[in-house]
This record gives structure tokens, sequence and C-alpha cells, in this order.
């Protein structure tokens, strides 16, 4: 088959790489073509090319072509230098500007949450009390909560024993049992509500994000004094926030 152009090139070894990646013994090109549905020359000419710059090699006894560790040594230079801050920089200023509120960053620390990035909005004169490097609770902040929600009840006990429970406002969580009920509602949400909870007429709306390993890397929120955002506004927002989320975990290698 003749090629027609570099980038079906690429797709065509992108499609070899994907099925040696997902054999634990090995592929012949007998069995390479038919999971890719390439021909035998197109799949043995990439082959030799893979093999030649240290990607692939090919057993001496059966034939057959295996992955070498060089992909994942790639992979691991690409998470080393991943900066959750940098990833979210551009995703945060067009959520705020999107919504015309304020976006924060945090990211866990113990039984805290700790500020790491903030987008005021543009055409707001009334700014939050948040600032970079401020920690707050876990278990009275949306961002706190919307990472508790993806714990088990295990850890979730751990960090609510270690934590100095006391109430932030009239409405701050105090027990157990309404964290947990709190909980549950975020994980069939998605995402947490801060209903006064940490700060007095202010709320928040916030979603956990996830890096390359499944966990929880941060959280992005959303940040409103308690007069521009009614309960009704608070769920309209929610889909252009986790859209941000997911592609800010996407870029820190999440792939759920």
């Amino acid at each position: 088959m003749a090629e027609r152009g570099p980038v079906q090139s690429l797709d065509r070894a992108f499609d070899i790489l994907e099925a040696l990646c997902a054999s634990k013994s090995g592929l012949a090109i007998r069995e390479i073509t038919q999971a890719t549905g390439l021909n035998k020359s197109t799949v043995h000419r990439m082959l030799q090319a893979m093999v030649t710059r240290g990607y692939v090699t090919q057993e001496e006894e059966s034939g057959r072509y295996r992955m070498t560790t060089l992909l994942y040594f790639i992979s691991g230079q690409v998470v080393e230098h991943l900066d959750l801050v940098q990833v979210a920089r551009r995703p945060m200023e067009e959520l705020s500007q999107k919504v015309e509120e304020t976006v924060h960053l945090v990211v866990p620390e113990g039984t805290e949450i700790v500020y790491v990035h903030k987008v005021e909005a543009s055409t707001s004169a009334i700014r939050m009390f948040s600032r970079i490097g401020m920690h707050r609770p876990m278990y009275c902040t949306g961002s706190g909560k919307a990472i508790l929600a993806c714990m088990d009840d295990r850890e979730v006990d751990r960090i609510w024993n270690a934590s100095n429970i006391q109430a932030q406002t009239a409405h701050t969580i105090l027990t157990r049992e309404k964290l947990q009920e709190a909980l549950e509602e975020i994980r069939r949400r998605g995402c947490a509500y801060d209903d006064e909870e940490n700060e007095l007429e202010v709320r928040c709306l916030a979603a956990a994000i996830r890096d390359y390993t499944g966990g929880v890397c941060g959280a992005i929120s959303i940040s409103t004094p308690l007069q521009r955002m009614s309960m009704g506004r608070l769920k309209r927002l929610q889909p252009v926030l986790l859209e941000t989320r997911d592609a800010i975990s996407r870029s820190m290698g999440w792939r759920g």
C-alpha cells in the first residue's frame, strides 16, 4: 500500500506501538498485521525503524517483537517536568474570563489545602480574601471536600481525626457523619459546594484534579460573593468547571 503522507505514517507507527504496548509476550508480524490492519511490508519496514531507534526489540529465537523500556524512560522525563501551576494557568484564565469570577488552584498538604495559584475576575471590583500560600482545612472548603471525596473512608477518617475541627462559620460541617453525607453527594455530582462553610458571604464550586497516576494532585474552584452566586447559578457553572478540570487532568497525564 502506497504512503499518502507523513501523518498517515505516524498514525501507522502509533498503531504498531500501541499494539505492542498492549501485549505481555510480544507479537509476531502476522499478529501485528491482524491487530492494526496494516500490510506485512509496512509493518516490517516500521518495525525495523523502531528497532534501530531502540523502541522495539526482536527476540532471536521466536522472532517476536516487543517494546523496550525506552518509552518508559521518555515518559518518566515528561512526568518529572510536569508542573501543575504551569499546566493549569491558561485553562484557569480562560475559565475566569468565561464565568467572570475568581478561580483558585489548590494542592493537598497533610490535613489542609494550600492555595498555589489564583486568577482574579477582571470585571469584578470585589476581591477574594484568599492569597497564594494560604492554608485552609480540607473539611470546611469546597476544594478540600472535592479532594476528600476522591479518597476512601479510611483515609478520610485519618484526615478528619488529625484535623482541628472547629466552626469557621455557622455553616461549617462539624461531624464526621455530616461530612460523609457531603462526600457521597460530591461523588454523585462530580464537584463540591462550599456554601459559606469557610467564609461568610462566599460560595464556592470545586472539583478535584487527577494526574498520570490516577491520584488527586489538586483541585480547581470558582469562588464568588454570595450575592452573585445563587444555588441555581452554582449548578449552571458545574459543566464549565468540570470541562476545565478534565482539561487540566488530561494535561497532567490522567487517562480516566
